[in-house]
């Protein structure tokens, strides 16, 4: 199984790909490109998701194919929608983009993956290798949905 796990953020999108089962898997790009900086370019939502969607469309076509899109979403806060309103249509355009790849998706909370945002690096550290550089909740975020979705 090849799974593909992503956590949005306003400036950046972290990912991983696990390749394997829930008893045996590899963070096979541990040490190489699991981050993606937005370029500071971009001003309009237009070129920021129009951007972004080419970014996950390379992914797809560099590391796929996929056996499944593990998204790590923000938590619900109502009162906060307009600062987790930029990251729901990033986690959007990567859910469009796995359906034109025929590729099935999960979006996750905390509560469904098992841990707490204070302990979810921890939690992954004791499944995976931590990367070199950028090592961050938000890549042990992208970690946690994919382990998740291990079968």
């Amino acid at each position: 199984m090849k799974i593909l796990g992503i956590r949005n953020t306003p400036s950046k999108i972290r990912f991983c790909i696990l390749e394997g089962d829930k008893l045996n898997f590899v963070f096979t790009n541990c040490n190489d490109e699991n981050k993606i900086d937005l370029p500071k370019s971009l001003k309009t939502e237009f070129e920021i998701y129009q951007w972004v969607k080419s970014e996950y469309e390379r992914l797809f076509d560099k590391y796929g194919p996929f056996d499944h899109l593990a998204i790590k979403q923000n938590e619900n806060v109502p009162t906060r929608y307009s600062s987790v309103k930029p990251v729901m249509f990033l986690d959007c355009i990567a859910s469009i983009v796995s359906i034109a790849n025929n590729t099935p998706f999960s979006s996750h909370l905390y509560t469904s993956i098992g841990t707490k945002s204070k302990e979810v690096v921890s939690f992954v550290e004791t499944k995976v290798s931590k990367t070199s550089v950028n090592w961050d909740s938000q890549i042990a975020d992208a970690l946690a949905a994919s382990i998740k979705n291990l079968k």
